[in-house]
């Protein structure tokens, strides 16, 4: 029986979540009740009297357990094993090859919540919510890398560049709890100038402005931080590192350059500077019939000129990849952003919701004087993706369709409660940390508590 019980509690090394709490509960009373009809053999007592006497012992036994989860000295992580997959459970990577970011919307999985301190008309608007993820840089003709590994001065020279990151404005400041995603970057808002304080590790800005953690997150994460929505970084003046976000790989898009120089020869644009070419591409995918399309079938070996000239529709990172494309067919320095945009209220808990299916992906250009600048050249295709939460959906199942058709709101309200729910267990059980430990010695009186005190607390209350 007790190897039983064991064995059945070890599911909480591989998952933590509260459905396998709830799981893990009524398998404890069910074995329980078997355990207390093995010591009743005389009589066959109806199984019902026995699984009272079943519940009985575990409420007795709910007061021990509260105190030792209170209470009892705990080492970080609580309970786990490191898994062997570290790839991405979230819908990031540090590659992004042209395709792949729309299966990402098929995914509504949470990856984090914010919790803003203030009112709502100091938090910023939700078309500012930016989520800085990897930032990409070489382009091989299908896929865009973050960290394209070279050996010539040029990159090592762009790779020494400092972030140079000035904040303005009023700050945001808020509390993320991150999803176990198995990669090591760190989601904040844009910009973060000061590392968010995490328990037992360590993190770092790298001089894309990414945070990073100096191990991948493997277990639910919470921690401050606060952001400054209005910022600049990047150098001023332009410099031979520069030249790097101009590069392009050689027999690639074809019209894609000759439509860069036919720009180019236009007298309206011959003296242009970014801002102004810019505009012309943004005012190209306004007027030019584009879309924004969930499915726009595979792109072939030129994805930039499928985009631009045949096909016309495509996702984000279709949308960014080929602006880019074109951009440094402009000789302007850009490259792409991932990461999160947008997000959603809870009205049970005022959390925030940023999921999977908010994967995004922009742009970014160097200006003379401003230095990198943030593009989104989906909201010219689509200005509804940007603020508004205009999602692209999968198809539903036959259920989820009947449910909506019967009551469009219950299915939402029940996601809302559950999420509020489960964010209350990640909140108040899986981040119960030491820290959170010796928070409430503090609050019963100890000026400097230790592990020793809070032993001495939990021997005199049981």
């Amino acid at each position: 029986f007790f190897l039983g019980f064991f064995t059945m509690l070890s599911n909480f090394f591989f998952s933590q979540s509260l459905v396998t709490a709830g799981a893990m509960l009524v398998a404890l009373l069910g074995l329980l009740t078997a355990l207390v009809n093995a010591h009743m053999p005389v009589g066959r007592p109806p199984l019902s009297q026995t699984f009272r006497i079943a519940g009985s012992m575990a409420l007795l036994g709910a007061p021990i357990m509260v105190a030792l989860f209170m209470l009892f000295p705990r080492m970080a992580p609580l309970w786990g094993m490191p898994g062997d997959n570290l790839t991405g459970r979230s819908g990031l990577s540090g590659t992004m090859k042209i395709g792949d970011m729309a299966e990402i919307a098929l995914d509504d999985r949470v990856a984090i919540r914010l919790k803003f301190e203030g009112d709502e008309r100091s938090m910023p608007p939700q078309s500012a919510l930016y989520f800085r993820g990897p930032v990409m840089t070489g382009f091989d003709g299908r896929e865009w890398q973050a960290e394209p590994f070279r050996e010539d001065s040029a990159w090592a020279a762009r790779v020494a560049v400092p972030a140079n990151l000035q904040v303005s404005g009023p700050a945001v400041r808020y509390e993320v709890t991150l999803e176990p995603q198995r990669q090591p970057w760190l989601m904040v808002l844009e910009a973060t100038p000061d590392a968010p304080q995490l328990p037992n590790m360590q993190a770092y800005m790298t001089q894309d402005l990414q945070w990073m953690t100096t191990r991948p997150i493997t277990e639910v994460l919470r921690y401050q931080a606060v952001s400054y929505p209005s910022f600049r970084h990047g150098p001023d003046a332009s410099s031979r590192q520069l030249r790097v976000h101009t590069e392009l790989p050689p027999g690639f898009n074809p019209r894609t350059l000759e439509l860069a120089a036919q720009m180019r020869a236009d007298p309206a644009l011959a003296n242009a500077d970014a801002q102004q070419l810019v505009n012309a591409v943004l005012q190209r995918l306004r007027t030019g019939g584009y879309n924004y399309s969930l499915d726009p079938g595979v792109f072939g070996e030129h994805t930039a000129d499928e985009f631009w000239f045949d096909r016309k529709e495509g996702f984000c990172e279709h949308i960014s990849s080929a602006f880019v494309v074109l951009m440094r067919a402009l000789d302007v320095p850009s490259r792409i952003v991932t990461g999160y945009q947008g997000g959603e209220r809870n009205p049970v808990d005022g959390y925030w919701t940023v999921r999977n299916a908010d994967a995004h992906a922009w742009a970014e250009v160097w200006m003379e004087n401003r230095g990198w600048v943030r593009v989104d050249p989906t909201g010219a295709v689509s200005p509804g993706r940007i603020g508004a939460f205009q999602r692209l959906r999968a198809p539903q199942g036959a259920f989820a369709n009947a449910m909506g058709t019967i009551s469009p709101g219950l299915v939402q309200n029940l996601r809302a409660v559950w999420e509020a729910v489960n964010n209350g267990w990640n909140q108040w059980v899986l981040n119960y940390t030491q820290a959170r430990q010796l928070d409430l010695l503090k609050a019963l009186g100890f000026e400097s508590p230790s592990w020793q005190d809070l032993t001495t607390v939990l021997g005199v209350l049981i």
